[in-house]
């Protein structure tokens, strides 16, 4: 967080532009484990984890897991984090609620109509979801009731998005972050709210098959699931420029980094 409040500061004092790119640096990597979802957790200061299984993970910021519970579904395709508990979906049109040890809040429904290759899932501040899909490719705004407020195509951004997994916002400069895969670039795409690409960061040096993706937005610190080696890469993360005037409610800050 003081990097990224430095680097506010030092674009206010001089008049300077922000880097054409985000800037991306690589912390560790975790081996022999899955991460197919990935949602940052401010209550809880910790990470939760979908491995494609009837699981549930919880970590650590620093990657020490602290709890593991069934959800009850067979497969957990996406999660994101609400302020009672987790919104999960099994990648087929179900969703369901769970409080944070795992207990079902409700049964499982249908969030939207529209959903049903639901690769990534996020909640953001306003309480809409954000909502990757890979078939066909496309970046959602789905409102509580299920409606859709925004349906961006990702074959036609440039350079296409053309199998996003992951998806996640940034609080402070606004900007979405959504992983492709390996069947598309197996890239960080950097988008404005209104789904304009503003960089793409290559993954490959890290991992393949990029599928998760979470910030910790108060430190910077993003976290990427890679499927095919099963892999969770941690990183220190600056974004291209802030796309908000004011930066978007995101939870109490964590107190460890």
């Amino acid at each position: 967080m003081q990097r990224f409040l430095a680097t506010i500061c030092l674009v206010a004092a001089t008049g300077l532009s922000a880097p054409a790119q985000a800037e991306i640096f690589h912390r560790e990597t975790i081996p022999n484990f899955r991460a197919v979802s990935i949602a940052y957790d401010a209550l809880v200061c910790g990470i939760w984890i979908a491995n494609e299984s009837n699981e549930v993970v919880l970590l650590s910021t620093f990657g020490k897991e602290l709890r593991r519970f069934d959800t009850g579904m067979r497969i957990v395709r996406s999660l994101t984090v609400e302020d009672d508990g987790l919104l999960i979906a099994n990648g087929w049109g179900a969703f369901r609620r769970l409080t944070r040890d795992g207990r079902p809040i409700d049964t499982p429904f249908r969030l939207s109509d529209t959903l049903y290759d639901t690769e990534g899932l996020h909640r953001d501040a306003d309480g809409s979801f954000l909502v990757v899909e890979d078939d066909p490719s496309r970046l959602m705004r789905i409102a509580p009731d299920g409606t859709v407020l925004m349906e961006l195509f990702g074959d036609s951004f440039d350079p296409p998005m053309t199998e996003p997994q992951g998806v996640t916002r940034d609080p402070y400069s606004g900007n979405i972050l959504v992983v492709d895969d390996n069947e598309g670039l197996n890239s960080l795409f950097e988008l404005a709210p209104d789904g304009r690409v503003l960089s793409v960061t290559p993954l490959s040096e890290f991992g393949r098959d990029a599928e998760g993706v979470a910030l910790q937005p108060e430190t910077g610190t993003l976290y990427v699931g890679f499927d095919t080696g099963q892999a969770l890469a941690i990183f220190d993360w600056i974004p291209s420029e802030i796309t908000i005037e004011t930066p978007l409610e995101h939870g109490p800050d964590c107190a460890y980094s």
